[in-house]
């Protein structure tokens, strides 16, 4: 087979009348020489048997494959014919080379419909459309064909395909899908970028599809692993062709030069990547407290469950000018605690949104919290027969659950019924309401000399108070308090 080695061309030779250049260092192509004789009264393009699969032989050094680059362009944009077609950039891709070099190629450009039914180096439109109709009119095999392609995000797509085989024999051939960015990133001579150009050949396989049966797969494709990690989902398109095993001889310089085995194409189906696209995680929901104090750090329990189970991020603003704060990755819709403390008194409006790990970003959630001046407990103590000592609320709301305890310290000492070393009482106190009061005492002191008495106050809101008072304890009473 003949390569295209654009370097070593002395001279880039132009097909008169057909706008072709040759692939080597020849002579020109005579003029007299075109397909157009060969061609047959055409049906409506309505009337295809199949979907024509047009593979465009082309070189971005090529002087007259704008021409056709433009031309095939222009057809397709009509959405008159049932065709779809793909550019083979001979000298920017290795499967494009490979695949145009299967059919031993003279010219650029060299369109070859149906895989060489028919072949035309040249750059006439109406010629396209000509052979457009007749190989449309072609009877095939009963082969029908089923694509989805899902866009996975990061350079990535899941393939499904089927091929059904309606006949009443087997069918033994090729199945090949062609990957391909409807802008290229190549230009042609001119400066323009091609369209439909091929830049990875997903599947190049032999089939044998039992009579009444059928084939299927479903895998991922990778443009990194391609060589294209750039690729987007919106200049993609992916075509899948069914091809036969009976070689017809084809002819690359017409009508009887560089000849090939043309394999018919019976079936040809393309579409766009859908479907799956990345989608982003759930609103996060949002459980903790709707009030609290002040300097009082509060956990929130968050959770976001990732369509595609990615794993998931979170982010969120306090409303209390600290910034957004972000946490993870974590696992999607495994329950997440974050914690925050606020310092001064008011209304604030949580928002979390959570992202998965390809950037996809959730409808945020905002969760309310009033926040309070922080609670204040006083502590006063006071002797006489006995001890005692009033816990008061000064603080805006009511304290829950306040724990407390006295000790008593020096001398000879025993306090309370129940003792550490007979010297301190505990107890709880289920509340005590904002500016209300509370007496809290040991229920017996006795003892002789000098004491240092210590009283603890914590409860649920987080506050914590304590005092301390010396006094004389003279058998059960407790003197001169200060």
């Amino acid at each position: 087979m003949k390569k295209v080695i654009p370097v070593l061309i002395l001279g880039i030779f132009v097909l008169s009348g057909l706008g072709a250049s040759a692939l080597q260092q020849q002579s020109l192509k005579p003029v007299a020489v075109t397909m157009e004789q060969q061609l047959n009264p055409t049906p409506s393009p309505r009337d295809y048997t199949h979907t024509v699969l047009v593979e465009v032989g082309t070189a971005t050094w090529c002087p007259s494959c704008p021409q056709s680059n433009s031309a095939w362009h222009a057809i397709y944009g009509q959405g008159t014919y049932d065709f779809e077609y793909t550019e083979l950039v001979d000298d920017k891709n290795t499967d494009a080379a490979a695949r145009f070099n299967e059919f031993n190629p003279m010219w650029v450009p060299t369109s070859y419909w149906d895989a060489g039914m028919f072949t035309y180096p040249g750059t006439s439109q109406s010629t396209f459309i000509t052979y457009l109709n007749n190989a449309g009119a072609r009877a095939v095999p009963d082969i029908v064909a089923t694509l989805s392609v899902a866009w996975l995000g990061n350079a990535e797509m899941q393939i499904t395909y089927s091929v059904q085989n309606n006949e009443a024999t087997n069918y033994p051939g090729k199945l090949r899908i062609y990957v391909q960015e409807l802008e290229s990133r190549w230009d042609d001579y001119s400066g323009n970028p091609y369209h439909h150009a091929l830049i990875d050949m997903a599947k190049n396989i032999v089939i044998d599809i039992p009579a009444g049966e059928a084939i299927s797969d479903s895998f991922t494709w990778s443009g990194s692993t391609a060589g294209y990690p750039d690729v987007t989902q919106d200049n993609l398109q992916v075509i899948l062709a069914v091809f036969d095993d009976e070689a017809q001889t084809g002819y690359s310089d017409p009508p009887a030069g560089n000849p090939f085995n043309a394999y018919y194409s019976d079936e040809c189906i393309a579409v766009l990547p859908t479907g799956n696209e990345n989608q982003p995680p759930s609103t996060p929901t949002i459980q903790g407290p709707t009030t609290g104090v002040e300097d009082v750090s509060y956990t929130f329990t968050i959770s976001s469950v990732d369509p595609e189970e990615d794993n998931v991020f979170y982010c969120a603003n306090w409303s209390d000018d600290t910034g957004e704060v972000c946490v993870g990755p974590f696992a999607s819709g495994v329950p997440v605690d974050v914690t925050h403390t606020w310092t001064t008194p008011g209304t604030y409006v949580i928002k979390i949104t959570s992202h998965d790990i390809y950037n996809a970003e959730s409808v945020t959630a905002t969760y309310t919290i009033i926040i309070s001046e922080a609670p204040a407990i006083g502590i006063a103590i006071a002797g006489g027969f006995g001890l005692k000592a009033t816990l008061t609320n000064n603080g805006p709301i009511a304290l829950t659950h306040i724990n407390w305890s006295i000790t008593l310290d020096g001398g000879l000492i025993l306090a309370g019924k129940t003792t550490t070393a007979g010297k301190t009482t505990t107890g709880t106190i289920p509340g005590i309401e904002s500016g209300a009061e509370r007496i809290i005492k040991p229920s017996l002191v006795l003892g002789f000399g000098k004491t240092t008495i210590t009283v603890l106050a914590s409860c649920d809101e987080g506050v914590a108070a304590n005092t301390t008072a010396s006094g004389f304890v003279l058998g059960p009473f407790v003197l001169g308090v200060k």
